[in-house]
């Protein structure tokens, strides 16, 4: 008997209604794109990094200023 768990109860698989499969199709789904996106995710920080190592390389001969100081906004 196949068995699928949902939170923490096991059912029957084979007496699982058409709209619980179709939904459990969805979640399949949802997580197969969560799994992408979260692929994409550190591709684009790997990049980011390598990105900000370069600045800092190319910017390590000029000459550092302070900061500005920011002014507090005008009462109206």
């Amino acid at each position: 008997m196949d068995t699928i768990r949902i939170g923490e109860t096991h059912y029957n698989a084979a007496t699982l209604t058409d709209t619980a499969k179709a939904l459990l199709g969805d979640l399949q789904k949802v997580d197969g794109e969560l799994g992408r996106l979260s692929l994409q995710t550190s591709i684009a920080n790997f990049a980011k990094s390598a990105l900000i190592e370069k600045l800092v390389a190319e910017t390590a001969n000029l000459e550092a200023v302070e900061a500005p100081v920011a002014e507090a906004p005008a009462d109206e």
